[in-house]
C-alpha cells in the first residue's frame, strides 16, 4: 500500500512539472536533470541564491 502511495505521489509531482514518466525514465544527462530542476523552480516561483557561509572567503573568488 505504501509503495502505491509513493508511486502516486511521484506521478502527481511529474504531472505538475509537465513531464511524462517516459521522459523522466530516459533522463540521464546533466542537461536533462537541470531542465527538470528549472521546471520545478518555475512552479514554486523560488529564485534561489547561493548561500554564503564564509563571506571573507567568498570575496577572494569574486
Amino acid at each position: 500500500m505504501e509503495n502505491l502511495l509513493v508511486k502516486l505521489m511521484l506521478l502527481a509531482a511529474l504531472t505538475q512539472l509537465g513531464i511524462s514518466v517516459h521522459e523522466f525514465q530516459n533522463c540521464h544527462s546533466r542537461g536533462c536533470m537541470q531542465m527538470i530542476e528549472m521546471k520545478s523552480r518555475d512552479i514554486l516561483n523560488i529564485h534561489w541564491k547561493p548561500l554564503t557561509v564564509f563571506p571573507a572567503e567568498s570575496k577572494k573568488f569574486r
